[in-house]
Formats: C-alpha cells, sequence, structure tokens
C-alpha cells in the first residue's frame, strides 16, 4: 500500500497491530488499505488518511443501509438519532442512481490513539449499526449492506 504521509504509515500500522492484538489475526481483513471486522449482520472498516503533513486520523465506518430512497422524513430520523450518539454519526451518500447509502462513521486522532479508543469506536459503530440497520430498512425501505453482499449475481452465460 502506498501512504501519503509518513503519519499515515504509522497509524495504519498502529491500527493494524491494535486490532490483531484485540480480535487476533485470523479475524481481521484487509481490502486494499482498509482493515475490515464482522460484527453480526454488520461489517465495521478502519482506514486512515492524513491531516496534513503530520497528522493521520483513523476512520471507523459501516455501511448501515444501501439502496434507500432519500426522504425527508429519512434525513430527520438520521439527524436526530445523531444527537443520541455518543461516538460517530450517521452520515448519507447518494450514487448516481439517485438511491442512498447510509453509512455510521467515526473518526480519531491516530497519532494519539490507544487500544481502548480504537475498541470503544469499533464497538459503538458495530452496535448502533447492527442494532440499527434492519429497522432502518423495515421504516425506510432499501437493504442491510450484508443483503447486499449476500447478493449473489448469476454469471452470464455464452451460447455459441
Amino acid at each position: 500500500m502506498e501512504f501519503k504521509t509518513e503519519a499515515q504509515k504509522e497509524a495504519h500500522e498502529k491500527t493494524r497491530d491494535h486490532l490483531n492484538a484485540l480480535f487476533g489475526e485470523v479475524n481481521v481483513k484487509i481490502m486494499d488499505d482498509t482493515f475490515v471486522l464482522q460484527e453480526g449482520s454488520t461489517f465495521v472498516y478502519a482506514r486512515t488518511f492524513p491531516i496534513g503533513d503530520r497528522k493521520a486520523g483513523v476512520e471507523v465506518f459501516s455501511y448501515v443501509v444501501v439502496d434507500v430512497e432519500i426522504t425527508e422524513e429519512l434525513m430527520r430520523y438520521l439527524l436526530t438519532y445523531n444527537l443520541k450518539l455518543i461516538l460517530g454519526a450517521f452520515g448519507l451518500s447518494v450514487g448516481e442512481d439517485g438511491k442512498g447509502t447510509i453509512l455510521l462513521t467515526h473518526t480519531i486522532l491516530g497519532d494519539t490513539m490507544e487500544r481502548e479508543e480504537l475498541y470503544a469506536s469499533l464497538s459503538a459503530i458495530a452496535k448502533v449499526a447492527d442494532d440499527l440497520d434492519d429497522r432502518i430498512v423495515t421504516a425506510f425501505g432499501g437493504r442491510t449492506a450484508l443483503d447486499k453482499l449476500m447478493t449473489v449475481k448469476e454469471p452470464v452465460e455464452y451460447w455459441e
């Protein structure tokens, strides 16, 4: 993996070491520059990014619901729920098709991150995402991120 700064590289290595110590190397998967853990019906991700030249952040996040219709009611629900969260906040990404992806995200300063701080962030994001994904789908539609991952597309057959 290519890092933009030395601080990002150090934060990535610290994150990897903490995750392996907390969950065991066998339970921590790496996709490109992102660490992945599964908790219940939720996948939790952690990735590092530079903050200027000397600092780095660690973003802990989960895709909660995908392919959801974006409505004023949904946005009000997410913003209101953000006020109840101690760690993290909901965000909404809009695809080219107009459908939304709901994320739950929390950022830690990587330079000073302690193992317990990373664990608290991962646990909070995992618990809230796992608790709310089905409720949001029931109330607003869309699919849980796990449902989308588990959808198997049939291979295209070519007949000659």
